[in-house]
């Protein structure tokens, strides 16, 4: 297990920002849910694993060890699925027909994930979030971040928007996360485009999409 894991809970409890709060607190309980951990040198991945006697979900994580970013993003993965239960699609997907039945390997994964995904694809949805990664590149672009981190930020919009729906949600989560850990935003400073508006655009997203996901899980 992340020995970072501690500090994810400590900054749950003292950061100012309520979006970040609200996330660190909906992804610390999941390390509960994962039942095998790897650290990777690079990227990460979250892999669902299906009992099909008892119906329940767990899984298996590989993130970098001690970067909170990075596990914050593939926790997300999890948080996702915990709440819409449509393998890692990030936004509603009640309205989906022709989804095949899951089918298992013998590690309880799903075999057949991305033709699932497929039948997931909602162009509404997509357009919606496809459009604020737009305007969130921007604000990025805009900033007067040091050079190294906008390119990192703008580098990680970019990802996103290559599969938004399923990578929207856990993008906007590292880039907050990234934000606070770099300083920001900084007090005192309220004068656009400074990086404390890009703090405020992303925190806001991160929010709408934490709201979104506690919906589904109302429900």
């Amino acid at each position: 297990m992340d020995p970072s894991l501690p500090k994810l809970q400590r900054l749950a409890n003292i950061t100012s920002s309520v979006a970040l709060r609200n996330v660190l607190n909906e992804v610390y309980p999941l390390r509960q849910v994962i039942t095998q951990w790897n650290n990777v040198p690079t990227s990460g991945w979250a892999r669902c694993v299906y009992d099909t006697t008892t119906g329940t979900r767990s899984y298996h994580l590989a993130h970098q060890w001690g970067n909170l970013g990075n596990l914050v993003h593939e926790l997300t993965h999890v948080a996702v699925n915990e709440a819409y239960g449509s393998d890692f699609i990030n936004y509603p997907t009640d309205g989906a027909t022709g989804v095949p039945a899951r089918q298992y390997t013998s590690q309880g994964y799903c075999a057949n994930e991305d033709a699932r995904q497929t039948k997931f694809l909602n162009a509404d949805e997509i357009l919606k979030i496809s459009s604020k990664i737009v305007e969130l590149t921007a604000w990025a672009q805009a900033t007067d971040l040091p050079t190294q981190k906008k390119a990192d930020v703008v580098s990680k919009l970019s990802y996103a928007a290559i599969n938004p729906q399923k990578e929207y949600d856990t993008v906007i989560n590292q880039i907050l996360v990234w934000l606070f850990e770099w300083g920001y935003p900084v007090r005192g400073f309220t004068k656009k485009p400074v990086v404390n508006a890009l703090f405020e655009e992303v925190e806001k997203a991160v929010l709408q999409a934490y709201n979104r996901r506690r919906g589904a899980l109302a429900h």
